[in-house]
């Protein structure tokens, strides 16, 4: 069992990087109001619009703002994902299960959670 004095600080770091996590994801994306955790990505200027012409493809400034639009959506599902993690990591820790691996049931080494609070497994079972 985790010490108190280690669990809090854990609990500090996954705070602060919550916190960093929803405003890193704030600037390209915003909460989807019907998914609870689940973040939609602002589209670029041309809005939800379809590219409509030929034209507007050949001048490519529609293809730029499709590959901003893939760029924000890749860097906003990886966000997200460490987001849930994140908070998955604080709800065990709210119900007493933090610290135990998912696979075994054995305590997480102190080490492995001072370098990834989120981590659900020891190193055995990581990957």
């Amino acid at each position: 069992m985790l010490e108190q004095k280690i669990l809090e600080e854990l609990q500090i770091s996954l705070e602060k990087e919550r916190d960093l996590l929803t405003k890193e994801l704030e600037t390209i994306a915003t909460p989807d109001p019907n998914v609870k955790g689940d973040w939609d990505i602002k589209h670029s200027e041309w809005g939800e619009n379809q590219i409509t012409s030929q034209e507007e493809l050949e001048s490519g400034e529609s293809v730029n703002e499709i590959d901003e639009d893939m760029k924000n959506k890749a860097l906003s599902d990886s966000l997200e994902l460490r987001l849930r993690d994140v908070n998955d990591a604080l709800e065990r820790m709210k119900d007493g299960t933090y610290g135990i691996c998912d696979f075994c049931k054995k305590e997480i080494p102190i080490e492995r959670l001072e370098a990834n609070p989120a981590a659900k497994t020891d190193i055995e079972h990581a990957g």
